[in-house]
């Protein structure tokens, strides 16, 4: 048994650092102190058919103690890791993703600290600070504190870990951080500018209607 130790944690070392590789996303936020991945939303969703208007198909998602409707023309995509969701918005060059993201009870870091890593990842044209150019606000959707936050430039995003994130000029993103009854749930919605507009009526539905679950 004691020759058979050092090949467990090796074993579980690997893995670690395969599924950290193979999310392959600077989307993802803070992963939990104990290296597990965030538990998975509850959903009943199918593929919904159309989108923009601010509305739902009736297929419902949950994760941390809320659920939510989901908009209209939103696909569901499979598990991905580190994320409770993931939805697809459009196709091509109009594609954006909305990327649901819950790490557990008391992890997941403070909502600042999020809000500032968010602002991190996007640039601007003229070089200025992106701080200054985001918009941040507060709502109560249904007895749940949301921050919310509204930010357009470069978006600074994808590649493995350790390699450069690539650049993608033009993007928007729209997030809400919930403060959830068993801890800090994640919305981020990115994709180009003029998708995100045409796209802002469903999030915004979908934030104003968070339910406690």
């Amino acid at each position: 048994m004691r020759n058979r130790l050092p090949v467990a944690a090796l074993t579980l070392t690997v893995g670690l650092s395969l599924l950290l590789a193979a999310c392959g996303d600077s989307n993802v936020e803070t992963v939990k102190k104990d290296g597990t991945t965030p538990q998975s939303a509850a959903s009943s969703a199918t593929t919904p058919k159309s989108g923009g208007s601010g509305s739902a198909t009736g297929a419902t998602a949950g994760a941390a103690g809320v659920s939510w409707s989901i908009p209209e023309g939103w696909a569901v995509m499979g598990a991905r890791p580190m994320r409770a969701a993931t939805y697809l918005i459009g196709e091509g060059d109009n594609e954006s993703e909305c990327a649901v993201f819950f790490f557990g009870t008391g992890q997941g870091g403070d909502v600042q600290s999020n809000i500032n890593r968010w602002i991190g990842q996007f640039q601007q044209p003229d070089g200025s600070d992106s701080k200054g150019k985001a918009q941040t606000s507060h709502l109560e959707a249904n007895g749940l504190h949301v921050t919310t936050i509204d930010l357009t430039g470069t978006y600074m995003s994808g590649g493995m870990m350790g390699q450069a994130p690539v650049p993608k000029p033009g993007f928007r993103l729209l997030g809400a951080i919930v403060e959830a009854p068993e801890g800090p749930l994640f919305f981020k919605l990115t994709g180009p500018e003029k998708a995100i507009a045409e796209i802002k009526p469903d999030f915004d539905y979908l934030i104003a209607n968070l339910k406690k679950s």
